[in-house]
């Protein structure tokens, strides 16, 4: 496998390595563990991290299908955001009502800076900087809704040291952004580099005695046993943290579908373009009509990513290429690019690449476990992993270790999980809500009025807004 098409992170980590990484070994005789975590990406890699952190005389056993962080843990867009799908609303209803759903979104907020302790304490060279987030407004519409969700932070308890409202000239001040009238900001938010906290989480899970056997598909989960094509593992507990690589083990079929989704990344910026730029503060940046992702690099590049112009789902569950994601798609991306920032026009683009998330039935994560088979599900984040994978593997620790805490009483904790359409009623339906979410967002962008198509279409899919 070219690590290097996986995305920008992994092509950095070559280039450092001075050629391929070195693969770990695959299972190949039967094992005996206390826990077994099939997916070594953030969620399987935390998970661990924290067991032996708690209790470092477990044996705990990850296995991987390819390489640990191969999947979204090393092709993400690198922002630790305080976000989670579901509105305030939905984990209110969800058990606990509003102050459980003020509980969640302050455990996600504690989420980034508990990723910033990890790699301090595992002394993980990844670039983190918590210099928050800002979610840019380019039209009246967006400046309203904007101003809107900062007033409702503080009628849920959240003050200015939380998120506030940038005026015009105050975002500008940050980042010279072409049209901007505003900026949500929010200060619980870091950025990393996706590839590297992925490996440093690995090699500090075998530090701690953690086994990691890569290039080992699993086949089958059972109660206490994960099954690959040449061995088990039998162990008291097994977490399935495939979150966009479920489909292919038997019977996780249609628990958690792929969204897929690409990124670039370009040339290292001159000293005139960073001048005109301003972005000295390297926080990240959202945008919407359509959604876009960016991050100034610590290598002062940027990266961005965000709604793809294709339909985001291929058939029966399909994961991406590890391939760039065609000329299309990097144009689209790259006429977003200049819209915001109009004086790069002419920068280079030294890679692209692909990625897919994982969306669960009703678009939120979730750490469950049960005890009477041993079998555990954790995941779930629809692209905002960062933060919570952190938070779910911390949780699903104490599910584990058969303590009750405050997160495990957290509403992400044990929900019932749905299971998604069969095809090709999955196909045809990812179709039409997409095609009405970009209708919407069309209209919304050309009127700057609320489209209900919009709403339409994320009621369709499960998705209901944002905490954080």
């Amino acid at each position: 496998m070219d690590k290097s098409l996986l995305s920008h992170w992994w092509h950095k980590m070559e280039t450092a390595h001075g050629g391929p990484i070195p693969e770990r070994p695959p299972l190949t005789a039967d094992e005996r563990a206390d826990v077994a975590i099939v997916g070594a990406g953030y969620t399987g890699l935390y998970t661990a991290l924290e067991l032996l952190k708690a209790e470092p005389g477990l044996k705990v056993v990850l296995l991987d299908a390819n390489v640990a962080g191969y999947g979204a843990s090393g092709r993400n867009g690198g922002a630790v955001i305080a976000q989670l799908n579901g509105s305030r609303e939905f984990w209110a209803k969800r058990g606990g009502g509003r102050d459980a759903a003020i509980a969640m979104e302050r455990a996600v907020q504690a989420a980034v800076v508990e990723v910033g302790k990890v790699i301090t304490e595992e002394g993980i060279d990844c670039g983190y900087a918590h210099n928050g987030v800002a979610m840019v407004a380019r039209t009246p519409l967006e400046a309203d809704r904007f101003r809107a969700s900062v007033e409702e932070d503080r009628r849920f308890g959240f003050g200015p040291e939380d998120t506030r409202y940038l005026e015009r000239d105050e975002i500008l001040d940050r980042i010279n952004i072409a049209g901007a009238l505003g900026a949500r900001f929010s200060s619980h938010c870091a950025s990393v580099d996706g590839g590297r906290l992925a490996r440093g989480l690995a090699e500090a899970v075998e530090r701690r005695g953690g086994v990691i056997y890569e290039s080992s598909a699993v086949l089958r989960i059972e109660p206490r046993r994960a099954v690959t094509a040449r061995a088990s593992v039998e162990a008291k507990f097994v977490v399935r943290a495939t979150e966009a690589y479920s489909e292919s083990i038997k019977g996780q079929e249609r628990t958690v579908v792929p969204i897929h989704t690409s990124m670039l990344a370009t040339e290292v910026l001159t000293e005139d373009q960073m001048r005109q730029l301003r972005w000295s503060g390297h926080e990240a940046l959202l945008a919407e009509h359509p959604f876009l992702h960016l991050q100034f690099t610590s290598d002062n590049r940027i990266t961005i990513g965000g709604d793809d112009p294709r339909v985001p789902y291929l058939y029966g569950s399909a994961p991406s290429p590890d391939a760039p994601p065609g000329r299309k798609v990097r144009d689209h991306y790259y006429r977003e690019l200049i819209k915001l920032f109009p004086f790069l026009d002419g920068v280079e683009i030294v890679d692209e690449w692909q990625g897919v998330f994982g969306a669960t039935k009703d678009w939120a994560p979730n750490a469950n476990l049960d005890r009477a088979t041993g079998l555990g599900v954790a995941g779930g984040y629809v692209g905002e992993g960062l933060a919570p994978s952190n938070l779910v593997g911390r949780t699903m620790r104490d599910l584990i270790l058969g303590r009750e805490s405050e997160l495990t009483r957290l509403p992400h904790t044990n929900p019932r999980l749905r299971r998604w359409e069969p095809e090709p009623l999955r196909y045809l339906g990812s179709g039409v809500i997409w095609a009405a979410r970009a209708v919407g967002d069309a209209k919304e962008h050309r009127t700057d009025k609320p489209s209900r198509l919009i709403t339409l279409g994320n009621r369709a899919a499960g998705f209901s807004g944002h905490l954080g």
